[in-house]
């Protein structure tokens, strides 16, 4: 593929299913790659490109968009996101954010067991909700009891409200259980003459409220596959398209 325009861009997506926008660990398969030389936003002159380009995807209402593949950005149609659904759901970890049970075995999943609950729960009943709205949720989900848990390396990024940090790594959490996406993403124009230099809102919200007409998205296990199953899957999909794309690499990405 060759991306050099939003409706190339979203072309791609459509056409590998599942495709993270920078780099990844799998020669070839980013939106980065695909993007012409002279198109990408970072290069010299190039314009904003493809992280402009990205809010005429997200706005298709149809794909998704968050940080799922490795912990990083990409895009999924529905389908494939789908399988995604019905694999992430399924592990006891990501099962955390809606109150099960899992034995933290580390600080970080502790402040997940505590936090994520609490702000998908907010997602869930908003219907939408912006970066300033999850801080305080992740804020008021705070106690005493989880201070001390923690100790005093996480105290000054808890209290008094929550850092951009920690809440940008619950959402990172909750993406990739499949728990959250973007639904929507608003340019930010700035200054006097309201320029737009690629400043971006992101609206977060919930699959189920984005493809809520799509039963397979609302109810993940009517893809007719068992988790372990949708998981073959994907990963058989992505090496059908990148042949030298190594099983256990993918196995840690999806």
């Amino acid at each position: 593929m060759d991306i050099s325009s939003p409706s190339g861009m979203t072309a791609a997506i459509r056409h590998y299913g599942i495709l993270p926008f920078f780099k990844s660990s799998v020669e070839g398969w980013s939106v980065q790659d695909m993007t012409r030389p002279g198109f990408w936003f970072d290069d010299d002159d190039a314009g904003l490109g493809p992280w402009d380009w990205k809010i005429d995807v997200v706005l298709q209402g149809d794909i998704a968009y968050g940080k799922f593949i490795g912990g990083k950005a990409a895009f999924a149609t529905v389908e494939w996101y789908a399988h995604l659904m019905n694999w992430r759901r399924s592990l006891p970890r990501y099962r955390m954010a809606v109150g099960e049970s899992w034995k933290a075995g580390s600080n970080s999943d502790r402040l997940m067991q505590a936090l994520a609950p609490a702000v998908y729960r907010a997602i869930v009943q908003g219907g939408a909700m912006e970066a300033s709205q999850l801080r305080m949720a992740c804020t008021q989900a705070v106690t005493p009891a989880l201070l001390e848990t923690l100790g005093e390396k996480y105290g000054h990024l808890l209290v008094p409200s929550v850092k951009k940090s920690i809440c940008d790594s619950v959402m990172q959490f909750l993406q990739m259980g499949t728990w959250s996406l973007v639904g929507a993403i608003e340019r930010v124009y700035r200054g006097r003459d309201k320029i737009y230099s690629g400043w971006q809102h992101a609206i977060n919200t919930t699959p189920e409220d984005l493809f809520c007409e799509e039963p397979a998205i609302v109810r993940p296990t009517e893809t007719g596959c068992t988790p372990g199953q949708s998981r073959e899957i994907i990963i058989r999909h992505i090496q059908d398209m990148f042949p030298d794309s190594e099983r256990e690499t993918l196995l840690k990405l999806i």
